[in-house]
This record gives structure tokens, sequence and C-alpha cells, in this order.
């Protein structure tokens, strides 16, 4: 497919221009084939370039310098370029429109203030590429309609920057840039299927990444990196829809994402981060997520609805490790489905992890490590099993598994511990408690069939419990 290189566009089109100055307006209205406008516009403080192309195979280009301008493009046909730039300006405007198909556009803004990019195709298969640069509440916008269309933005520096790509079709690509920013804001919309969409914001503050994907195929990648209060947003409904999103080296920063659909997978990493919140929803079959946290004070939140469910919590993804490292962690996972497993590890201080399962073939298995752990769980359902291990001090643990081969293993070493364990009613339940040191208590009550409770504790002022009711049960306490 014909594209027009900018470099290679201001030599070739150099002989079929027009150069203005002072207030001027230029207009430019061509039809047939393979037809060249170009236009260059400097010192001229308020300028209008207007460019019209009707046929096959054009090229139109228009270049403004130092003024407050307004480019405005059009091209209806097929196989037709068009360039739009704009260098030194303020509360300048490019708008390309382009119907048919097998269109290029591209849109450059350079070292102004409140500039605004508009690029509208229709068709299939066209093309934008919308460039701003050391902008100051610029905006980008770019709305295609069609089938494998493809749009980038891309802003470096300034502030208040607004990036907006709607693509409506299938195949479509959509990748939008934020560099040395403040308050940025990048927004994509895709509606088909196998588009993917890509979001890239580092270096700033307060910028946030909005993406919502309607169909079959869909894939993005958010990147946040060395921000600060910044927040990552995305929408995915539809069949295989696979997510990623990664904030490192930064400072309040949130990720939040929901799937729907089947076969989804999706893991966020925040590495190096502080008072950072990770948010992730699915609902559908087969769905996958790693997390990955290390720093102060995150707090993790995931909800899973549907069947083969995984949480790893990662470093780096699965199977199995673990996640969370540093200071105030807190962990909510809910799981409603069938054959869910949860992998979650802890390590720090001031820990808090509710985990809640409900149907097939669940398992648990977490780790906190270290003073003042908190751990609430409960299955219902059959085939769960569930592993704790809590070291350090102040660990309080309670439980409940309700179904049929339910098995609960906890450790805790340290000081003030607490367990209480509650498995009713169900068969082949199997309970084993063990604590060390000062201040343990220790509950355990079963009802169902061939259960056993072993409750093994050492250290000062013990208690234990075990009430067991049903068949073959068997009940050991070892204190001293």
């Amino acid at each position: 497919m014909f594209k027009l290189a900018p470099l290679s566009a201001a030599i070739v089109l150099a002989l079929a221009g027009q150069v203005m100055a002072e207030d001027s307006t230029s207009t430019q209205n061509q039809q047939g084939n393979q037809n060249i406008a170009e236009v260059s516009q400097k010192a001229a403080p308020f300028a209008s370039a207007t460019q019209n192309q009707t046929g096959t195979g054009h090229n139109h280009m228009a270049v403004q310098e130092g003024s407050t301008s307004h480019v405005q493009q059009s091209a209806t046909g097929s196989y037709n370029a068009g360039y739009g730039e704009q260098l030194f300006e303020q509360g300048s405007q490019i708008t390309q429109q382009a119907g048919g198909s097998l269109n290029d556009s591209l849109a450059s803004q350079s070292l102004g203030e409140g500039n605004q990019s508009l690029q509208i195709q229709q068709g299939t298969a066209n093309k934008s590429i919308v460039f701003q640069d050391g902008q100051l509440g610029s905006r980008a916008t770019t709305q295609q309609r069609g089938q494998r269309n493809e749009a980038v933005a891309e802003q470096l520096g300034g502030s208040n920057n607004s990036a907006l790509i709607d693509q409506d079709g299938s195949d479509n690509f959509a990748a939008a840039e934020h560099l040395n920013y403040l308050d940025g804001n990048v927004q994509i919309y895709q509606e088909g299927k196998q588009n993917w969409a890509y979001g890239d914001q580092r270096d700033g503050i307060g910028g946030s990444v909005n993406i919502n994907q309607h169909g079959t195929g869909n894939s993005m990648e958010v990147w946040q990196d060395s921000q600060t209060d910044s927040q990552a947003n995305v929408y995915q409904s539809g069949q295989l829809n696979e997510g990623y999103i990664d904030q490192s080296f930064g400072q309040a920063n949130s990720a939040s994402l929901s799937q729907t659909g089947k076969s989804n997978a999706s893991w966020s990493d925040q590495f190096e981060t502080n008072q950072s919140v990770t948010n992730i929803s699915q609902n559908g079959n087969n769905n996958l997520h790693y997390t990955y946290q290390t720093g102060d004070n995150h707090s993790l939140t995931i909800t899973t609805t549907g069947n083969g469910n995984k949480i790893m919590a990662s470093n780096w993804k699965g199977e199995k490790f673990g996640g969370q490292f540093g200071t105030g962690q807190r962990a909510e996972v809910n799981q409603n489905g069938s054959l869910n497993s949860v992998n979650l590890k802890q390590d720090g201080a001031d820990q808090l992890a509710r985990l809640n399962q409900k149907g097939t073939g669940n398992q648990m298995q977490t780790t906190q490590i270290d003073s003042n752990n908190e751990l609430y769980f409960e299955q219902n359902g059959s085939d769960n099993v569930l592993v704790a291990d809590q070291r350090g001090t102040d660990n309080y643990a309670t439980g409940l598994s309700a179904g049929s081969g339910n098995s609960i293993t906890l450790t805790q070493t340290g000081s003030s511990n607490e367990s209480y364990t509650n498995q009713v009613y169900g068969s082949g339940n199997e309970a084993t408690i063990k604590q060390a040191d000062s201040f343990n208590v220790a509950y355990v009550t079963q009802g169902g069939n061939a259960n056993q409770a072993f409750v093994d504790q050492s250290g000062a002022n013990q208690s234990a419990t075990i009430n067991q009711f049903g068949n073959a049960n068997m009940a050991t306490v070892n204190q001293q």
C-alpha cells in the first residue's frame, strides 16, 4: 500500500506546493488519479489550509510553522495518503477525513500548546498516526469504522494531554503512548474480533489508561512505569481475551481489570511500588490470572466466577510461586465455580487475607510470614484442600470447609496465635493444626465421615478443643 513518508514527501512535493506568509488561506481541490497537493505556511499567525481530493492514489501534505492555524484534509477513494504538520503552534487544529479503503493519515504537532488533532476514517484497512510533542492540554482523536484498521497516538511531554481512539470492526489495532507528562488520559474503544490494544504511560504523574474491548480474540497491554497516582482500567468482553497490566517503580497507582467470556487470562505486575491497588474480576471459563506486587501498603482484590479458574499471585507467573512482598498488604480473593485454585504468599507485616471458594475441586495454599498476619478462609464444595502457613507474631486464623474430601493443614509459629477450624458435614475431612509458642488457642469442629483431627501446641497458655460428629473420627491433642 502506498504511504506518504514525511521526509520524502517534503522533498518530492516541494515543487508542487504553495508557500505563504502573514494571515493566509490556502484551498486545494483535486479530482482524478495520482494527484499531489502540498502547502507550506510559515510565519502566518492565522493561517488556514484546506485540501480536498477525490479519486485514487492521491498525496496531500500541509505544513504550518509558528502560527495559530487550521489544517483540514479530506480524501475520498482509495490508496490516498495525507500528512499534516504543525510546528511551534498554539491552539491549532488538524482535521483529516478519509472515506474509502486503504487510506493513510498522519498528523504531527510539536512544541505547541492546546492543539487538537482529529482523524476520521471509514472503510477497510485504513491507517492513522498522530504525533504530539511538547504539548500542553492537547487532544488527539481518531475515529475508525471498518475492518483491519490501525491507529497510533503518541504524546510526548506536556500536561493534561488526551488521546482517544475509537475503532469499530474487526482485526483492529490501537496504541497510545504518553511520556514525561502530567495528568494524561488515554482512552481506547474497540468493537469486533481479533482486536488488541496497547497503552503506555511512563515517567508521569496522575495519568490514566482506559481500554474497552468487545469481541473475540482481544488482547491488550498496559504499561505504566515510574508513575505516581496513575490508573489503568481495562474491560474485555468476548472470547480468548488476554490482559496484561504493568505498574512498576511507582507510587499510589491502581490497576483494574474486568474480563467476561471464556479462556481469559490476566496478569498484573506492580514491582517496587508503594500504596498500589489491584482489582481483577473474571466471569467465564478457563480464566487464569497471575499478580505480582512488591513494596509497601499494597491491596489485592480478585473476584472470579466460572470454570477452571486459577490465581497464583505470581513472581513470576505460575505454576504456584507467590506474590505481595512488603509491609501492610491486604488480599481478598473470591472464586465461585469449579476447579478453582488459589496460591497466595504475603511477606512482610500487617498482612490480611480473606479467601472464599465455592465449587468443585478448589485448593488454597497461602503463606504469611512475620508479624500481625490474619487469615480467614471458606471453602464450600468438594475436594477442597487448604494449606496455610503463618509465621511471626499475633497470627489469627479461622476457617470453614463444607463438602467432601476436605483437608485443612495449618501451622502457626510465633506468639498470640489463635486458630478456629470448622469442617461441618462431609466425608474424608482431616484437620491438622500445629501452633508453637505462647498464647495459642485452637478449636476444631468436624461433622461427617472418617474425620481426623491433630492439634500440636508447644509453648505456654495453650487451650485446645476438638468436637467431631460422625463416623471413624480420631482426635489427638499434644500440648507441652
